[in-house]
């Protein structure tokens, strides 16, 4: 069976299982052996017959609750103070005891593979195994599943943390706890809920999604998918030879809940079909089976250990992490709820150096939610290995934030953070926030991994330190402008504090904004302007001149009807420039052929299915129609299981052999006045192929067909005359 639906398989199993008649049942986040969080409300929650009394019972504390008509209750219990063993009560028709519970810290550890990384696989294994003998310190292991709806349990139970259950767990998640366990003298409770290899967008909830404007795709893309699946249920419901009460009342329930970007009600036992959003690499299915069995147990917050498989990202990242927190604080209906996580450390990904540094400055730049921090480990990491062992810094560094944090403890918990640069002359000084008790070089060499620039390429640049600031020049750059700091994947630079923590990796200067519109165009263009980067504003050109600070702010859509070269640059709050982003729009007449008006462009056909080929599209009835100004998969609305067709004209002005080119990840193919030339099918990596073909002048009809099996999603088509170079085909369609 293919992995991913057997997890699916084992998240139904979850979600089914019934409580037994008559019995008050509660999840298996609550168990003994547990610690509940300390000067926080403690919902206690879980199911028995609709109307039961169920009273809870701890330390002397008692309240109760009556089961609602879904057989749900729960009760909050006043805050505690640290300490224990106690002994946690609950009755109704049966009594569950649950023995051994103390009150302490609680925190989840959450992420792929780094977080996920066993004590067992990290440095000194063998003696850190033989030294956890903690028993006040207690884990809670949660298994890897899937689930398109919100599942009500996990298979786990809360263990005692010693030599014979540490080895499985999550080392960075155990050596933040033990850290801050030693620090604070209290009982620590650990919940680690971590997948190796996943993105950032399945442990994020709907609601998540929702408060971020920049993921409304995503956020339209779950409402879509979870409302179609509904609507699909409702069918198979309403068909059911006996009526079910439960079901026919949780329905509408739940369609309120997905068009409102809210999580689902928990779900009755039903014999769910297959949901899209159950995929591996989909949104909202970690959480769903991961995270939502937890909430809203009391936790002082999480760390996240995550971002190697969002690399290239850049800024969107920042977006995305703010969604995953805000998310979590809204289901968990606690603003207080801490969040921190490790920066990536450096390993060599192979092709661009910059697409690493790049999600370093977005893990940085969401610092600015409030009640978050980062772990900078440039220093920890391992070039040829994408999973250094050395968990243990990574644990404490984590744990330093949340002494200064939660536990107001006045110590050093960062390394210098880029403030500001001034230049001087052929020098620039760059301030720092975070300099501890003075900066220092890690192994007393000169400062590495500086590069400054004055309006060209970056060159390596001569730094040293001067009191709390760092002087950085290079002979070969008479008028700086700014300076990068560690800006390349196989950076370890040596500048840190005197504490021991490494200096952030840093740019001065911010991402330039991407421009988009019809390049070439009849009548008019309507031409956007975007940035990843939202703390700041751009500013534009349409004369071809350079934006400053006095050019127009751009706050909408700018329509173009004449020949124009936008330029654009963004404006970070602070003074941080980007470089200058610029595009052309070009007015064109209209071409004429066989009795047609074409103009720049090409239609499409977007299609949905689960193809192992390129399926006969002539054959299929397309989800949705329109144009684009070149080939992109922009217009889908699933990440896999679609296909698409573009349609469109190439204008042949010199006879010739021309060489037509296309890559995919699953199956494409070019077709040149209804003649197949290039055939990419089957299912593969990226492939490249080529085929050439002589053509005469004038207009020839060329069609691309795509589909997209599972991940990956890429398509390019290119062209050029014989011996040219291959780019861009220049499309024409019908007006």
């Amino acid at each position: 069976m293919h992995t991913s639906r057997l997890l699916h398989c084992v998240a139904l199993l979850v979600l089914l299982t019934p409580a037994l008649l008559g019995e008050v049942v509660l999840p298996s986040v609550f168990g003994s052996h547990m610690v509940l969080q300390r000067g926080k409300p403690l919902t206690v929650w879980g199911t028995a017959d609709a109307g039961e009394k169920v009273s809870v019972e701890i330390a002397g504390r008692r309240v109760k609750a009556l089961a609602d008509a879904r057989g749900e209750w729960s009760v909050t219990l006043p805050e505690m103070v640290a300490g224990g063993p106690h002994t946690l009560t609950v009755a109704g028709e049966n009594r569950i005891e649950l023995e051994d519970v103390f009150v302490g810290e609680v925190w989840i550890g959450s992420g792929q593979s780094n977080m996920q990384w066993s004590v067992a696989a990290s440095k000194d294994a063998a003696k850190e195994r033989a030294a956890a003998n903690h028993p006040r310190v207690r884990l809670f292991l949660v298994p890897n599943v899937l689930s398109g709806l919100p599942n009500r349990d996990v298979k786990a139970r809360w263990t005692e943390c010693g030599p014979g259950t540490i080895s499985p767990f999550s080392a960075v998640l155990y050596f933040f706890g033990r850290h801050l366990h030693r620090e604070l003298d209290v009982p620590v409770g650990l919940i680690a809920s971590a997948w190796g290899g996943s993105r950032i967008e399945p442990w994020t909830p709907p609601p998540g999604f929702a408060g971020v404007e920049e993921l409304e795709s995503i956020r339209d893309d779950v409402r879509t998918r979870q409302l179609e699946y509904l609507d699909a249920v409702g069918t198979r419901i309403r068909a059911l030879p006996t009526p079910r009460a439960d079901l026919a009342a949780w329905l509408p329930l739940a369609k309120a809940a997905a068009a409102r970007d809210q999580v689902l009600p928990a779900a009755p036992a039903f014999g769910w079909p297959p949901h899209p959003l159950a995929g591996w690499p989909t949104a909202t299915s970690m959480f769903n089976a991961m995270i939502h069995p937890l909430v809203p147990f009391a936790v002082r917050g999480a760390i996240w250990y995550q971002g190697e498989s969002n690399l290239g990202e850049g800024m969107l990242y920042a977006h995305k992490t703010r969604a995953l927190v805000e998310g979590w604080r809204k289901v968990w209906g606690d603003d207080a709820l801490s969040f921190y996580w490790a920066q990536l450390a450096p390993f060599n990904y192979g092709g661009d150096g910059r697409r690493l540094p790049q999600i370093w400055e977005a893990q940085q730049a969401a610092t600015s939610i409030p009640r978050t921090g980062m772990a900078v480990i440039t220093d920890i990491g391992n070039l040829g290995d994408i999973h250094p062992r050395n968990k243990q810094e990574v644990g404490r560094r984590l744990a330093l934030i949340a002494l200064a944090k939660d536990y107001g403890r006045d110590i050093v918990h960062s390394g210098p953070i880029y403030r500001s640069m001034r230049i001087e002359g052929r020098r620039v000084r760059v301030s720092f926030d975070h300099t501890g008790s003075g900066l220092s070089s890690r192994d007393g060499e000169p400062l590495s991994r500086f590069e400054i620039a004055g309006g060209g390429e970056f060159v390596p640049g001569q730094a040293v330190i001067d009191g709390d600031t760092v002087v950085v020049w290079s002979d070969r750059v008479a008028a700086p402008t700014a300076v990068r700091f560690a800006w390349d994947q196989l950076s370890e630079p040596n500048l840190q504090n005197h504490e021991g923590l490494q200096a952030c990796p840093f740019r001065t200067y911010s991402t330039p904004p991407s421009i988009s519109g019809k390049r070439l165009f009849v009548s008019g263009s309507r031409v956007e302007i975007a940035c990843v980067e939202s703390d700041g504003e751009i500013r534009y050109t349409i004369d071809g001149t350079e934006p400053t600070a006095s050019s127009p702010r751009y706050g909408g859509p700018i329509p173009v009807t004449g020949t124009a070269t936008v330029r654009a640059r963004f404006f970070r709050r602070g003074g941080i420039l980007s470089t200058v982003t610029q595009a052309t729009f070009t007015k064109v007449e209209p071409r004429r052929h066989a009795g047609k008006t074409l103009v720049p462009g090409l239609r499409y056909e977007y299609y949905e299915g689960q193809w192992g080929k390129l399926p006969d599209f002539d054959g299929i009835e397309a989800v949705k129609r329109g144009s684009v100004d070149e080939i992109t998969l922009s217009p889908r609305r699933r990440d896999d299981h679609f296909g698409l067709r573009f349609t469109g004209y190439v204008e042949i002005e010199k006879a010739g052999r021309y060489t037509f080119q296309c890559e995919s990840d699953d199956g494409s193919r070019i077709r040149v006045d209804g003649k197949a030339i290039v055939n990419v099918d089957g299912v593969h990596p990226v492939v490249s192929k080529q085929q050439t073909i002589d053509l005469e002048t004038g207009l020839h009809e060329v069609v691309v067909d795509y589909f997209e099996l599972a991940g990956g999603e890429w398509l390019r088509a290119r062209y050029s005359r014989e011996g040219g170079t291959l780019e861009a085909i220049p499309f024409w369609c019908e007006e």
